[in-house]
């Protein structure tokens, strides 16, 4: 206790009311160890419940009740236990309390939310631990850290966290802590392929866990036996172990590893052939597993069920089982308000997705295919929508992304020594870095905050999956050919493609890549002079992406029209730029659109006619562009532009029922929201100033980055781009990497936007036809792609403007 020196004051504790709640914790306890839960969560419920209990005892008491709770599989009821304690210690001065309740929730976000949040529980828990000198929670939450290791992925700091809080537990006599450690060691060696060291680790784990007859950690090391046994090829011994887990599950009432026990004896019939007892078990584990909500032990027996019923030839069977286990992912996805654990999922679950992926594949089923690659997609612009969004939220994401773009002109304007940057003449060297450290500083803490702010606004609104694939290939537009393509989360040398050509036939097939492809891929993900020297020839690799009777098609001048749904990394391709065919361009032989998501397509197709040009026509150039400057748009008397409005009337503007929007400036990339645009030195437009509720009908944005920027891969591209689009534009030119500001861009911008003062002219048709006649001039090949190919026609074929 520490009340006095963190300025808390506590009330007089009546000596026979904390004497009491001693003796009922002591008692609690002693319960837990026995592992008599029930008995465990009566007596500190009667300490918790108590009007007479002091918030130390009732902090003790809560965190009791989670444990009691924990145990028994009820994840929601310990995890608001655990809060409570850490609120109560927090008021009370408590930090031993504080510091127990936040090691167990630590472990409940890392198996049921995600790994950043159990991170920052253990990190703290770690801080007060050195602060209160207690080697035992310090070792407690060192493992917690190393188990958040191995979850992202990073196995050697996994094993040596668990090494070295091993070695607290032994310092300290902690057995426990020992049993824990040594079985988390043997897990981790298994899944290294060390056998050897995993069975000698687990073999202490079990000699500690019987000595300190702990249950659920006795349970866990004897399933860890028998896995390594299993795939040693010795089922029968495998067996024995998971029978003797079994026993001890229903002994004690440990519902969740009554599940696993059930799937590991369905393992063990698999292992001996017998299809038909192991399809029944599996069965039974996936019952189990809904029941206690747990999604790691459904997908697995979801994808084991699946394998035992491929192996008997019933692909059909196994690919409902595949698309069930993605389904639990998505619904998981979508019930969670933070996009962190969204994309920890998405990556956590990677082999659950690619095998859905295969299997839609192997079975020719186009509709699954496109219900599994548009959970890869992402869920949140379709859901962002049809949904409303709070002023006060936007508000909130609005003032944390300004922030973050303040100092980052700020720390530009440093860095390019413009008069603005706020440098006095003559100042001293070693001021000037003091205030760009300073700025740095700025720059680091508050990304974060901001990015937080638009991710969870927009994990809030991610759409839970629906077995509406038939539905989604029947809304692609009538007329055109469509392509959907993703790369296999496990092994991205694979690109799956569901292919519909426009007599409404649909094919799905699977490509490996070669080498040069999967190099350039990851060029076009990088913000680097490598990808912005690009030229057209640079990119025949990238032609393996289209399945060969759509280039064939294509290069003939037989599609169109074509609609592309680019999963993940493959959004930042420049489309246009893929070769179909000797020196022919996607861009030449086809008009083409690009969409992130069927689902979002969807969204576009069902939307009411787009409106006539019944609104304001804007046009913003910053003074900050050098070579773009679009005189012959300007000057061309069929735009009708009303007069530039100031920059800080930007945003307002454009969510102000502008019709048409030209937007002509700097693209930055940004930690936190992305990007921005920047307008002028001192306003720029974030991704939040398009959340209002009525966009631009036409968006056109000739920027760097304006459609898509590296590090989204996990799930939906946001930008301003296609925030607009899902926000109720109909029509968004922008690009997917930087853009020339150079006489050569400048020309290729005009040829593009002038014939769209037409409103009847959608922009694919331009896009197609300036690139006709750009790259018939002489040179055109040698010259870099960032000048044209990175601005692309974003939405979907619809009905043209009237």
């Amino acid at each position: 206790m520490d009340s006095g020196r963190a300025g808390h004051v506590l009330t007089p504790v009546d000596e026979a009311a904390w004497n009491r709640a001693l003796v009922v914790e002591t008692l609690g306890d002693n319960a837990l160890r026995i592992g008599d839960f029930d008995r465990a969560a009566e007596l500190f419920l009667e300490t918790a419940d108590a009007t007479t209990s002091d918030p130390v005892s009732k902090a003790n008491a809560q965190i009791g009740l989670g444990d009691a709770d924990r145990a028994r599989g009820k994840v929601d009821q310990a995890s608001r236990w655990y809060e409570a304690a850490v609120h109560n210690a927090a008021s009370a001065g408590y930090r031993f309390g504080r510091l127990r309740a936040l090691v167990p929730l630590g472990h409940l976000a890392l198996h049921h939310h995600s790994a950043v949040r159990a991170r920052d529980a253990f990190t703290e828990a770690a801080a007060l631990a050195e602060e209160l000198g207690d080697s035992v929670y310090q070792g407690n939450a060192m493992l917690g850290l190393a188990e958040c290791d191995e979850r992202d992925g990073r196995t050697e700091e996994a094993r040596t966290g668990y090494e070295r809080a091993h070695e607290v537990f032994v310092a300290s006599r902690t057995l426990t802590g020992q049993a824990h450690a040594a079985q988390r060691l043997g897990a981790l060696y298994h899944r290294m392929g060390r056998a050897d060291l995993a069975r000698d680790w687990l073999v202490e784990a079990a000699r500690s866990f019987g000595e300190d007859n702990d249950p659920v950690g006795m349970v866990n090391t004897l399933e860890g036996l028998g896995d390594i046994l299993l795939d040693v090829g010795d089922p029968d011994l495998a067996e024995v172990q998971y029978r003797a887990a079994r026993k001890i599950a229903l002994e004690r009432g440990l519902s969740l590893a009554e599940a696993h026990s059930t799937q590991n004896l369905a393992r063990v019939a698999a292992a001996r052939g017998h299809w038909p007892v192991a399809e029944d078990l599996f069965a039974s584990a996936i019952v189990e597993y809904r029941k206690v909500g747990d999604l790691l032990g459904l997908c697995t027996a979801l994808g084991k069920r699946a394998w035992v019923r491929g192996h008997s030839g019933r692909l059909a069977d196994a690919l409902d089982d595949r698309v069930a286990a993605v389904f639990a992912i998505e619904q998981f996805r979508a019930a969670n308000r933070d996009a962190l654990a969204q994309n920890e999922y998405r990556a956590r679950f990677a082999t659950v997705y690619a095998e859905a992926l295969r299997t839609a594949v192997a079975t020719g089923s186009a509709e699954r295919f496109a219900v599994i690659a548009d959970g890869l997609a992402g869920r949140r612009l379709p859901g962002l929508a049809d949904a409303d969004v709070p002023v006060d939220v936007t508000d909130n994401v609005f003032l944390l992304q300004h922030l973050v773009i303040a100092a980052n002109q700020k720390w530009l304007a440093m860095t390019r020594g413009d008069p603005a940057s706020g440098f006095q003449e003559g100042i001293s060297h070693q001021e000037r870095v003091r205030r760009l450290l300073g700025n740095v500083a700025i720059r680091s803490a508050m990304p974060d905050m901001a990015e937080g702010a638009v991710e969870d606004l927009l994990a809030a609104v991610y759409l839970p999956p629906a077995d509406d694939g038939a539905d989604l290939i029947a809304e692609l537009p009538a007329g055109c050919h469509a392509l959907q393509l993703v790369r296999d989360p496990v092994n991205p040398e694979l690109v799956h493609r569901l292919w519909r050509d426009d007599h409404q036939q649909c094919e799905v097939d699977t490509v490996e890549l070669r080498a040069s492809c999967t190099e350039l891929l990851g060029v076009l993900q990088e913000d680097s002079e490598r990808r912005s020297d690009l030229r057209p020839g640079d990119l025949l690799a990238l032609s393996a992406l289209l399945p060969e009777g759509l280039r064939r098609e294509l290069a003939t001048g037989t599609v169109p029209r074509l609609l592309l749904m680019p999963v993940g990394e493959l959004w930042l391709v420049p489309w246009g730029a893929v070769p179909v065919g000797e020196r022919l361009l996607l861009a030449q032989a086809a008009e083409y659109v690009v969409c992130p998501s069927m689902a979002l397509q969807r969204v576009l197709r069902n939307r009411e006619r787009p409106r006539s040009v019944d609104g304001p026509v804007r046009f913003w150039r910053s003074p900050v562009m050098r070579n773009l400057h679009l005189t012959a748009l300007r000057d061309d008397p069929s735009w009708r532009f009303e007069g530039q409005r100031p920059d800080h009337e930007a945003k307002t503007v454009l969510g102000s029922g502008t019709h048409t929007a030209v937007v002509l400036c700097h693209g930055r990339l940004a930690n936190g929201p992305g990007h921005y645009l920047e307008l002028d030195h001192d306003s720029w437009l974030v991704p939040a100033d398009v959340l209002g509720p009525e966009p631009p009908t036409r968006l056109y944005l000739i920027t760097c980055w304006g459609a898509g920027v590296p590090g989204q891969e996990m799930t939906d591209p946001v930008t301003i781009a296609t925030l607009a689009l899902a926000r109720g534009s109909a029509e968004v030119l922008a690009t997917v990497g930087e853009f020339g500001d150079t006489p050569v861009g400048d020309l290729f911008a005009q040829s593009v936007l002038v014939p769209l003062a037409d409103a009847t002219i959608p922009a694919s048709t331009a896009i197609h036809e300036a690139s006709k006649r750009f790259l018939a001039q002489p040179g055109a090949w040698e010259w870099v792609l960032r000048d044209w190919a990175p601005l692309l026609p974003i939405g979907t074929f619809a009905a043209a403007v009237s």
